[in-house]
């Protein structure tokens, strides 16, 4: 069993941060950590992705990293990329198209799980997306506005 640093979180928020048990950084076992990490960095749009509109940050211009990636990619020399496309939901309508963006993003981020995975992606309110991710025993709920 491997034990790296866990991460926790928090559904309120919608963010993680590093977990703590008290006495120093919490470990963890499970897949819960690797499953966020996957989740919440941006994998590289395909050339066909429509990109959200005036997609930049503070460091480059937006034709620079307008398709986005993650650093973690030049690590991999099967050139495997890592992260998910949520990133591309960011200015999507409440369409049944947005959901199925959102589920095969879910889906292509987990593809290194070696377990059978369950995604249910829903409209639980307006604009906003629920993915329910079963992997054995662990369960996932997670929301995210669109829009």
């Amino acid at each position: 069993m491997q034990y790296g640093i866990a991460l926790a979180y928090d559904p309120v928020r919608r963010k993680c941060d590093l977990a703590f048990d008290g006495q120093g950084f919490a470990l963890d076992a499970t897949l819960l950590t690797p499953v966020l990490i996957s989740l919440g960095c941006d994998r590289r749009a395909h050339p066909d992705d429509v990109l959200p509109d005036a997609v930049t940050n503070d460091y480059a211009p937006q034709r620079l990293n307008a398709r986005r990636g993650t650093p973690l990619d030049a690590l991999d020399r099967t050139g495997q990329l890592f992260g998910s496309r949520w990133w591309l939901l960011l200015r999507r309508k409440q369409t049944e198209d947005t959901r199925r963006l959102k589920e095969s993003a879910t889906a292509e981020a987990l593809g290194w799980v070696k377990q059978p995975v369950t995604i249910t992606v829903r409209w639980v309110r307006l604009n906003v997306l629920g993915t329910l991710i079963q992997i054995g025993a662990m369960t996932l709920n997670l929301t995210a506005p669109v829009g």
